[in-house]
């Protein structure tokens, strides 16, 4: 009986060990964003766990297309702690609506969501949030703080100016500088 006992604890520790990553832990983390009626960038931004970042969508598309830069460990772990402060796995998917907590409602502004894919079997999130949607459960701050920080390490909203002074007043586009 004790041989059988101690054998249950042993392979307790191995499950502990083999245990999935932290649930902070992602493969990409993907922040979209829409045009607005003002001067909106409109994009998406991809950011891999190999440190890639890759910048796409309609700001990059008329601009000289799609950039990709690398991003190193300290880089990642910046951003891997800032998903864990954001606590998207609190959040509803969507704060869009009145059902959503949105209190006060403004119109023609942009729509950002943002998706953690993370390795086959652990948990994914995506989160949409209408920027004109305001209310106090509306987590508006942290999704900001979020992409702040992220900002901070891939350059995100440098990159996107660069972008906007690249372009020629008829709105041709010109190869950015590198």
């Amino acid at each position: 009986m004790l041989a059988l006992l101690l054998s249950a604890c042993t392979n307790a520790d191995s499950r502990e060990r083999t245990a999935p990553k932290p649930f902070t832990d992602f493969d990409e983390l993907i922040f979209e964003q829409t045009a607005c009626l003002f001067d909106c960038a409109a994009f998406e931004l991809a950011v891999f766990a190999d440190g890639r970042v890759l910048h796409t969508g309609p700001t990059f598309d008329n601009t000289g297309g799609p950039h990709e830069s690398r991003i190193d460990a300290r880089g990642l772990a910046r951003i891997a702690q800032a998903v864990r402060e954001a606590r998207l796995d609190e959040m509803r998917g969507s704060y869009q609506e009145t059902a959503d907590g949105c209190e006060h409602w403004f119109t023609d502004m942009s729509t950002q969501s943002v998706r953690v894919n993370r390795r086959q079997g652990a948990r994914s999130d995506y989160v949409i949030l209408y920027a004109g949607c305001l209310g106090p459960t509306v987590p508006t701050r942290r999704i900001n703080a979020l992409f702040s920080a992220v900002d901070q390490v891939t350059g995100t909203g440098a990159l996107i100016e660069q972008r906007k002074r690249a372009r020629r007043p008829n709105a041709e586009a010109v190869e950015p500088a590198k």
